[in-house]
């Protein structure tokens, strides 16, 4: 089932969307300058994505202060913020060890405008600081809900159908864009964020590649992804493809009907329970 006309909506940048100076090809950031005319070329061309001062980011996040923080992951943390006029955004502080090309990633992949994507609405590049901010997804992460004693419960059916059928819409819209495919190669529950109507949004795109039309597969030495999501041909030979993407879902369709874990992970990092697949 394809998603809904109306639910799409892109920047226009060069001649086409993804074609001229800026598209959804992987760009080769080499240093903080190029990231920043990068970040100003999209902010003339998209409508709603403005840059932020690093003051408000500051003034939002009460100085990053860890009681604001929502969430983490392999490039930073997430924070919630309230701007002055009062909205409420989700602040994505990168980690000064992430790789340039992680921020340009997401700052370009996350762009794409789909009720199941997550809505990018700005930016900030101060000194060494590289942040990103998005929608506010009151509901939080589907791990929250699914794995919860409480809130897991309170999941019925419909709910959980509603999900299902947002994860199918955000991935076909990835996958079957008419210019390039994009394989997001991270996949997991606290990579899906919920409305409080239970609408989700496909979130964190730093580790995202893309595939031209005539391309089924690449390889690629920097293996991402997390233990128990990830398909079997890609963690040992660096092999990703639309069906990297496929598996993962296929997984995170399994825990979200059972509300159980596929992999279950020690303090090390070691499996020590789960396995649905």
């Amino acid at each position: 089932m394809l998603p809904n006309k109306g639910a799409t909506e892109h920047c226009d940048i060069g001649e086409h969307p993804f074609v001229g100076k800026v598209d959804l090809q992987e760009q080769n950031i080499v240093d903080i300058e190029e990231l920043v005319k990068l970040c100003t070329r999209m902010e003339e061309a998209c409508a709603g994505f403005t840059r932020f001062d690093f003051c408000q980011i500051l003034d939002a996040t009460e100085n990053f202060s860890e009681k604001m923080i929502i969430g983490w992951g392999g490039f930073g943390r997430v924070y919630k913020g309230q701007l002055p006029h009062g909205l409420v955004v989700g602040i994505k502080r990168f980690d000064h060890r992430a790789m340039l090309s992680d921020f340009s990633n997401e700052l370009q992949l996350a762009r794409l405008r789909h009720t199941n994507v997550i809505r990018l609405l700005g930016w900030c590049i101060h000194g060494e600081e590289r942040i990103l901010v998005y929608k506010f997804m009151h509901n939080g992460a589907l791990d929250h809900h699914i794995f919860d004693r409480i809130k897991g419960p309170l999941l019925d059916w419909s709910k959980r159908l509603k999900i299902i059928k947002g994860l199918v819409e955000g991935l076909v819209y990835l996958h079957k864009h008419p210019m390039l495919s994009i394989v997001h190669r991270d996949w997991k529950p606290n990579n899906i964020i919920l409305e409080c109507d239970m609408t989700l949004n496909i979130s964190d795109f730093g580790s995202a590649k893309t595939l031209s039309p005539d391309v089924t597969e690449e390889h690629t030495c920097r293996v991402v992804g997390t233990s128990g999501y990830i398909a079997p041909e890609y963690a040992p030979r660096g092999v990703y493809s639309l069906k990297t993407d496929v598996f993962s879902f296929g997984i995170l369709v399994l825990e979200t009907i059972s509300g159980r874990k596929n992999t279950i992970l020690d303090n090390r990092g070691d499996t020590v329970g789960g396995d649905l697949v």
